[in-house]
Order: C-alpha cells, then structure tokens, then sequence
C-alpha cells in the first residue's frame, strides 16, 4: 500500500519546502521523485519498533470488547483484524504520517528529511475519502497551517468563570507565525487535492466545511476565495458537497457565501437539488432572507423532489417567521402531487393550525375533504385534540366540513365514539345547530 500510495503522491511535484528549518544546518531538498520514494520505504522498514507500536493501538481500539469472553481471544482478535486489513494498514500509515510531520515541526529540533517524507506520504493517504482521510488528514493539515507538531490539538476549551484557571482576558485567539511556510505548505497540500480525482475534491470541499470554524485559518487561508474559484465548473457530488458549506461560509462571509449559493443554484443536477433542500433549514437560521429565496426556488421547480424538500423546510419556517410561513403554505397544500400533499400534513398541518385556528386560508378543510387515506389518520388526530382543548376553532371547522360534505365526518365520528360516546353525540348535535358547544377537557 505505501508503494502505490507513494507513485500516486509524488504526481504532485516538486514537494513544497518545510515550513521550519534549522539556520545551522543547510536546507537539503530531495532531488527526484525516485529519492524521496526511496526514503519513504526506508525509513518506514527501518523504524520496526513503530510499526508494532501502531499495530498495538489497532488492536487495542479495533478489536470489539466482547471478543475477549471467547474461549481463544488473541485467535479471534487476529481474524477481526484480518478481515478489515486495508483499515489497519491505513491507520497504521497515518500513524508514521504523524509522527514523521511531528519530527518535522518539532521548532527545537526540525528534521527536513522527515518533513518531505511526511508531506508526501500525507498526499498519498488523502487520495481515498474515508473517515480516517476526512479527520486525520485535517488534523494533518491544520497543523501543517499553524506549524505544530500533529498528534496534540494547539487550543483547548476556554476555561469559565467557574474555574479556578479563568482568565477574563484570555481570548483564547490563535496566532500563526507569519514567518514560517506553514500556510503555503497547506495551500499545496489543498491545491494537489484540487487538481486530483473527484474523490479527492470532495475530501478537499470536507476539510474546507471543517476549517470554516477556525476564523484564523479562514482568514490567513484566504478560504473565501478559495470556495469562489472552487464552485465553477465542478462535478456534480463536489458541487453537492459544497453545497453543505453555504450555511456557514454566509456567517464568515456573507458575500462569498451569497455568490456561492447563487452559483450553485444554476445547477440542474439532482443531488446538487437535494443537497440545497437539506440545508434550507440552516440557511432560514443563518439568514431568512437567503434562506426564502432558496425555498420560493425550490417552491417553483418542476423536479418533484425539490418541492419536497421545500415543503420539509416550512416546518422550521413556522417556528422563524409566522407571517412568511402563512404566506407560502398554499403552494404545498394545493401541489398536484399527492406526496407533496400528504408530507404537508405530517409536518406543517399543525403548525398551520396554531397559527390560524378557524382556517381561514381555507387549507384545512379542502385536504380533509380529499379523503385521503394515509393523511386522513393524521388529520383525525389533529381534529380529535382540537375538539378536547379548541372546542370553538372545532366548531367552525365541524360545520365547514359538515356544509360541504357531512358523509365525509362519519370517519372521524366512529373513532370519538369509541373514546368517548356522549361527547360525540355532543358534538353531532351542535354541528347540526340543535346543542351548545361542549365544554373544553382539562
């Protein structure tokens, strides 16, 4: 695996120089891509006690708990590991990856041979986008940017007010040494990701959505740009996966946020559609007027799925602003597709019917009236509690439904019967104008 990983790493050349050196010591760079390969493989033969060091950790966090009440452990801990052979091997790697680039950026004592090592090795192991690339390998990249050693985090939480440590003026800010060729180094380490396979682009667009919450790597990153020039011209799942980025990249940078969205909502592909309805949500949070835009879109597409999902966002809509809620509800009660009809009712129906309790939009009504099987559960339930607690919103709504179609009541009549025979007599009594309301049940 180092071989292949290494033959594919090395297309990235030249190596980009370490951020760090010793003034005493010239700087040695590797002079051909056969030289660097040579080292990997050496150094990686030579450090065997590492290596079963790595290996020990993998069976001490992979191997289940439960394998140790078997009548041969240590044979049933080894078939464990065996069949999942790449994941140790790869774990393993970013172990000796870490621990070279620890060397590397050690400020007393930096070892350059380990740093092209290491930063080769690191491009080879991201060229898949497994959870190990997507977390170890940011971890990699962060400290690359801010030049220390990986396998400790540079920032720990705040202390509070409550501990004994706190420090009202510590900010708890990072600073990056402007002097050293952390940034650059992580700039190349992005920019061979950028130019690589569609997998590779989308563990890039991964790393990118996690350093938005370091402000101090947005900004000496340049991350905006970057995300500006990304968005042209992308694979569709890149172009989804960026898409996971907007809601955050609006809060950094509400410009390249909105010029991101914009260009991402030209695209026609299905999971780019997807991926904007999923974060609609976030979007109505980060900024309402954003987010609306985004829905009315979705609200008007003819991609049956785009309107779902648009219909799905309403229900957080209703708890952010009541009054836009109100004003876009009818296009989803009203949709010609059945299912857009019947996820209206699951999720906004009661929203709609705290808001409005006599429907006066006329939405409540009309859909009863479909006799819809699957949703008409639903709303029974909905009329069921409204005629224990919203005696008088029941009431207008009762006799609406009775006006225009009394059979269609007989449903809900023979379920409060079974719960409670007077109280539906009650009920059918004042429906008809020949008895009062019945009293609310507390």
């Amino acid at each position: 695996m180092l071989a292949d990983l290494m033959v594919i790493s090395v297309q990235n050349w030249p190596l980009p120089p370490p951020p760090i050196a010793d003034s005493e010591l010239p700087l040695i760079e590797p002079e051909s891509t056969t030289q660097i390969i040579e080292q990997v493989e050496g150094l990686f033969m030579v450090d065997r006690a590492k290596f079963n060091s790595l290996l020990e950790e993998c069976r001490e966090s992979m191997i289940p708990h439960r394998l140790s009440l078997t009548s041969d452990p240590e044979k049933e801990g080894e078939k464990w590991l065996l069949r999942r052979l790449v994941e140790v091997a790869r774990k393993i790697l970013f172990g000796v990856c870490e621990g070279w680039l620890a060397m590397a950026l050690d400020k007393e004592a930096p070892d350059v041979t380990r740093w092209y090592t290491g930063i080769a090795l690191a491009n080879g192991l991201c060229t898949q986008g497994d959870g190990l690339a997507e977390n170890r390998g940011y971890h990699i990249l962060e400290s690359i940017a801010m030049t220390h050693p990986p396998g400790r985090w540079p920032t720990r939480p705040l202390s509070g007010s409550h501990q004994l440590d706190w420090n009202k003026q510590d900010s708890g800010e990072l600073n990056i040494d402007e002097n050293s060729g952390g940034i650059d180094a992580a700039h190349w380490l992005l920019d061979a990701l950028d130019q690589g396979s569609d997998e590779r682009k989308v563990l890039l667009v991964k790393w990118m959505r996690l350093m938005l919450e370091r402000p101090i790597l947005v900004e000496k990153m340049a991350l905006p740009n970057r995300f500006e020039q990304m968005v042209r011209s992308q694979p569709e799942l890149v172009a989804a996966e960026l898409v996971s980025c907007v809601p955050r990249l609006l809060e950094v940078n509400p410009e390249s946020g909105l010029m991101v969205l914009t260009a991402l909502q030209t695209r026609l592909e299905s999971h780019v559609s997807f991926a904007l309805a999923d974060i609609l949500p976030s979007l109505l949070r980060t900024s309402l007027e954003v987010g609306l835009a985004a829905m009315d879109q979705l609200a008007n597409s003819e991609d049956v799925g785009a309107r779902s999902a648009g219909t799905a966002a309403l229900k957080e809509l209703a708890t952010i602003d009541s009054a836009a809620f109100l004003s876009r509800i009818k296009k989803s009660a009203t949709d010609e597709d059945p299912g857009i009809r019947r996820l209206f009712i699951q999720t906004c129906l009661r929203d709609y019917l705290e808001l409005d309790r006599t429907d006066s939009l006329d939405i409540f009504v009309p859909l009863w009236l479909e006799d819809d099987e699957v949703a008409g559960i639903r709303m029974r339930e909905l009329l069921l509690r409204m005629q224990d607690v919203e005696t008088e919103s029941f009431a207008i709504i009762g006799k609406m439904i009775h006006t225009k179609s009394a059979d269609s009541l007989e449903k809900f009549w023979s379920v409060l019967e079974v719960r409670n025979h007077e109280r539906a007599l009650a009920w059918k009594t004042h429906i008809i104008d020949q008895g009062p309301i019945p009293e609310p049940l507390l």
